[in-house]
């Protein structure tokens, strides 16, 4: 096989993507939050989960999973009788065997009237409760540590981005020129080549960080004339390997006017980058 005709997914974000994980099999979990409401999950399948809300009925979803490091799952599901509905909501497990420890994010739309596929999130940290060991006491945690980090993520073949993680709320995305996004996808990237983004950023262990962000500009901008509207992407990323993987949540909606569910899993490999200081230094925007 000639690897120069091998065929590949061009402007796809998915193409250096683990493929789904299912090494949770069989595993119950009984998760302990510090906002109050704690989870029971329990892995039914390679592609099902049990989950409820303690004291509540069990329901059934699907899930999708993929791994930050060898102890560390991101595991996340649609709740099923939301999903395309106005108030479509996912929860994402971010299940830490190592430290026995839980990072809950419930990600949901609806919430804004003016914008009503502008997508929220809300973060609950634990512990995961095992018989017979104590309860850990120690948390995953919102962080400083990402902040004056640029990093030039490759997605594919073709396509990479730029990322400066300048503030603990917000981040700057950059198209380069070079990257086939522009040619390929159009109209969002020439409408945004530069722009900041709501994001935060959580430790969950030594060089493993959740980074979480919220494309809200595309949706507060664009009001439905492109694509894309807002997404919510959680990575994963481990910079002892410079590379990430997550999972999006959002919603695009084609030129006649058809809404679809925007999710899908995605990975990249990473290298240090030098930004220009007119955008490291560059205000934001969007912001006084």
């Amino acid at each position: 096989m000639n690897l120069k005709n091998y065929p590949r997914k061009h402007y796809a974000i998915n193409q250096f993507c683990q493929p789904h994980n299912h090494e949770l099999k069989g595993r119950k979990f009984y998760f302990s939050m510090d906002g109050g409401t704690d989870y029971e999950l329990e892995v039914t399948g390679e592609k099902t989960v049990l989950w409820n809300k303690a004291g509540e009925e069990a329901k059934e979803a699907t899930y999708e999973c993929v791994k930050g490091d060898d102890t560390t799952y991101l595991l996340d599901f649609d709740v099923a009788d939301t999903f395309m509905t106005d108030h479509a909501t996912n929860l994402v497990f971010i299940i830490d065997l190592e430290q026995r420890l839980v990072t809950v994010v419930t990600c949901w739309i609806g919430w804004n009237k003016k914008f009503p596929y502008l997508v929220k999130s809300d973060y609950d940290f634990g512990a995961i409760v095992v018989e017979g060991l104590e309860t850990p006491f120690r948390r995953h945690c919102l962080t400083t540590q990402m902040v004056g980090t640029r990093v030039e993520w490759h997605w594919n073949y073709l396509m990479w981005t730029h990322h400066n993680y300048y503030s603990t709320n917000y981040y700057t995305l950059t198209w380069p020129d070079e990257s086939i996004a522009v040619e390929e996808l159009g109209g969002p990237f020439e409408l945004l080549p530069c722009h900041d983004e709501i994001a935060q950023y959580v430790k969950i262990k030594e060089n493993l960080f959740a980074f979480c962000l919220t494309e809200e500009m595309m949706e507060r901008m664009s009001e439905g004339r492109i694509l894309f509207r807002s997404n919510n992407m959680i990575f994963l990323q481990n910079y002892n390997k410079m590379m990430h993987a997550g999972r999006t949540f959002g919603h695009a909606t084609t030129p006649d006017g058809k809404t679809f569910a925007c999710r899908t899993l995605f990975g990249s490999f990473g290298n240090p980058v030098h930004i220009p200081d007119s955008i490291v230094d560059g205000d934001n925007k969007y912001t006084v």
